[in-house]
């Protein structure tokens, strides 16, 4: 309890007036005689008693008149339930506003953000001329304090919807930062949330209670603006057969979908961008949602010509969530990767020719490499340039000119694959020459059997066997001999190791080309004249793994592996670029925005794209009509979005310090609090009252027990 003028308390001192004149107004009592004197007596008693008990309620009464009227005078508040922080001082107020995409859930005729945003607003109004405010999103950009009130509702006002939002928890521990930096001022922050458990859970709640344990004058006000019966359709990130198809393969797409709160079977739609990017629909399907509030649809497409195509999946209709159902899609359409197998002899290029082009195949437009075999007797005569890379298949020694040119070959982005076998000689694989292309000097030949044993699946020339590295038997695929090397360049890189942790695979990049260096033989049968075979790796029991091997590395080396088309929204793009798309220059085509021209420095062999914040189909074109250059990528919203689960206010009470914390959902708890935390809540209304209660009883006694009885 306080008072805004306890000056005036001292009028309570005005209570000895009523009893003053009680004492000196008393009436003094008369002395009668009667006949039946004890009757008198008994009688005298009664009434002495009962005009006592009359004057004292009226002395009461009229004393707690004047006290009550001295207290409401002096306006008394209460200030003891409230978040207090430094009495009197003037505030530094941080508001954090959730402007995530999750935050555009409708709920009666209004967003979450929408909500939060006027509520902000209506703080604002209430704040005082002196008071430093400022106003924090989850933007990647810090925010600081805004020169007045004005400024502050126009950075509310105008808060746009984060597709790549930074962690709540960030954007409240800068908050409390910035106003506890404000030392000689009231530290307040008011969180403007949905409750979700993606933006508050366990981890990002401990992180809130140490910032504030660290700022003690730190006043936190959680403002929950979300909805408890949440409703709502989800598209999940699609599932692709590939991202990158021959002519005449199929597209499969699978759409995981979830739904949550509505009981309807969603109608799904998949449409694919004509030649002037105007989406076309090619299919639909109604989705039948299991117990678990999941369902799938799956569409096949086919006949895509060369090039690039995009497409998109969506809902038929609206939920009160629309960003989720959504969902954009690329693919690239490419002739098969034209390689050049080099051997002694045109059998040993048999292994990897059946492994990359089986001849069992007899659609050719189906596999994806055009595999010509040639002899290194006659590889000085070939004209690299015409393929995508170049397999060297137990190379014996080589001319320095042939190196040479595998070197300059490499230079222009070209890949060489060099899988050394049983013809490799110290004295020429040493030289200068050759050491332009291999990954270190040449030590020993080893023959400890050992086996293949990569223990990491990250890297682009592995990374396709990452779904089977646990079926694999590579132990069932031993190897006899292979090379050791010694002296490794210092660009070199160890890609995969044999079970004895010597170097197995080794990538040395060269130029804009790349060379990966495998330490034994894959062309030697299992049965040999004369000699043992170096390794089982394509003659040994049911050899799948030697295939997805090979296509796996000769698709490296050729620059056509599957890479990603399907971003998420903030993610840094990387398409990377062929030999023959050597540009200079090229403009991104946003979806939904104007065209922008972006340069690229000599020699470059990537494109790197950071603004992908607008969700849709992104187009890369350069050339002009004759279109030298075009590709695509898609940027989806994160499937974050979707998790619409709510932290309980419970729980994040017990995780936040209680007397810092306050939890509201409307302006009145926001205004109740606010007002007793900072100035207290006035009773002069209620004080006023009583004193008015008195009076009007003091008047109503008075008038009772002093009315003349005729």
């Amino acid at each position: 309890m306080g008072f805004l003028t306890p000056a005036l308390l001292g009028g309570i001192a005005l209570v000895a007036l009523p009893i003053v004149l009680h004492l000196v107004m008393r009436r003094q009592p008369q002395k009668l005689e009667f006949p039946a004197l004890q009757f008198i007596r008994k009688r005298q008693a009664a009434n002495r008693r009962r005009f006592n008990l009359r004057h004292l309620l009226l002395l009461a009464l009229r004393c707690a008149l004047i006290a009550g009227l001295a207290m409401a005078l002096a306006r008394p508040t209460i200030k003891g339930s409230g978040l207090r922080g430094k009495e009197g001082a003037p505030l530094a107020v941080a508001l954090v506003v959730d402007n995530s995409v999750r935050m555009q859930y409708v709920f009666q005729n209004r967003t979450r953000q929408q909500q939060a945003q006027e509520m902000a607003q209506w703080l604002i109004d209430q704040l005082p001329e002196n008071s430093q405010v400022a106003v924090i999103g989850r933007s990647r950009s810090s925010a600081g304090f805004v020169v007045d009130l004005g400024t502050a509702e126009s950075r509310i006002h105008n808060l746009a919807t984060e597709n790549n939002p930074r962690p709540l928890v960030d954007a409240v521990q800068e908050a409390i930062r910035l106003v506890a930096d404000q030392e000689e001022r009231r530290q307040e922050v008011f969180l403007f949330s949905d409750l979700s458990i993606e933006s508050l859970n366990e981890s990002s709640l401990q992180a809130i209670h140490e910032s504030l344990t660290d700022a003690p004058d730190v006043r936190l006000y959680l403002v929950d603006v979300g909805v408890e019966e949440v409703s709502n359709r989800a598209l999940l990130p699609l599932e692709l057969n590939a991202s990158v198809l021959r002519p005449s393969e199929p597209l499969r797409v699978e759409v995981p979908v979830r739904v949550t709160g509505l009981a309807e079977a969603p109608l799904v739609e998949l449409f694919l961008n004509d030649t002037d990017g105007e989406p076309v629909k090619r299919g639909q399907q109604i989705v039948e949602i299991g117990a678990d509030g999941l369902g799938r649809a799956v569409f096949e497409l086919g006949d895509f010509p060369a090039g690039t195509h995009q497409g998109l999946v969506k809902f038929s209709g609206a939920d009160p969530l629309n960003a989720d159902n959504t969902r954009y899609f690329t693919i690239e359409v490419r002739p098969a990767a034209k390689i050049l197998l080099l051997g002694e002899r045109k059998t040993d290029a048999l292994f990897l020719r059946e492994a990359l082009s089986p001849s069992l195949i007899t659609d050719p437009t189906t596999v994806g490499f055009e595999c010509v075999t040639e002899r290194f007797a006659k590889a000085s005569s070939i004209g690299f340039d015409t393929y995508d890379a170049v397999c060297l298949l137990d190379p014996p020694p080589l001319s320095e000119e042939l190196w040479q040119s595998l070197a300059e070959y490499a230079e222009q982005g070209g890949g060489v694959g060099i899988f050394l076998g049983h013809h490799a000689r110290l004295s020429n694989f040493n030289s200068n020459a050759a050491q332009q292309l291999l990954p270190g000097t040449l030590k020993r030949k080893s023959r400890h059997a050992t086996y293949l044993r990569p223990q990491r699946l990250d890297h682009p020339a592995l990374m396709g066997l990452r779904n089977y590295a646990e079926q694999i038997p590579w132990p069932l695929y031993p190897v006899l001999q292979y090379w050791e090397f010694d002296n490794f360049a210092g660009d070199a890189y160890i890609v995969a190791r044999f079970a004895n942790h010597q170097a197995a695979l080794v990538e040395r990049p060269v130029g804009r080309g790349r060379v990966l260096t495998l330490a034994t033989s894959i062309s030697d049968p299992l049965e040999l004249e004369n000699r043992e075979p170096w390794n089982l790796l394509p003659t040994g029991p049911e050899p799948w793994p030697f295939v997805a091997l090979s296509n796996q590395l000769v698709s490296y080396l050729a620059q056509s592996e599957n890479q990603p088309f399907d971003f998420y929204a903030g993610e840094t793009v990387n398409l990377r670029l062929a030999p023959r798309h050597q540009v200079s220059s090229f403009v991104l085509h946003p979806p939904d925005s104007e065209s922008l021209r972006r340069s690229l420095p000599p020699g470059a062999d990537t494109i790197r794209i950071s603004t992908t914040y607008q969700l849709g189909n992104y187009r890369v074109a350069s050339g002009g009509q004759s279109r030298q250059l075009d590709r695509g990528f898609s940027v989806n919203v994160s499937p974050a979005i979707s998790q619409l689960a709510r932290v309980a206010p419970e729980v994040i009470a017990e995780a936040l310090p209680s007397n810092q914390l306050k939890l509201a959902t409307t302006l009145d708890d926001i205004e109740r609090y606010v007002d007793i935390g900072r100035t207290g809540r006035s009773l002069f209304s209620w004080a006023i009252m009583f004193v008015a209660m008195v009076w009007g009883a003091e008047h109503l006694l008075g008038n009772r027990f002093y009315r003349e009885t005729p």
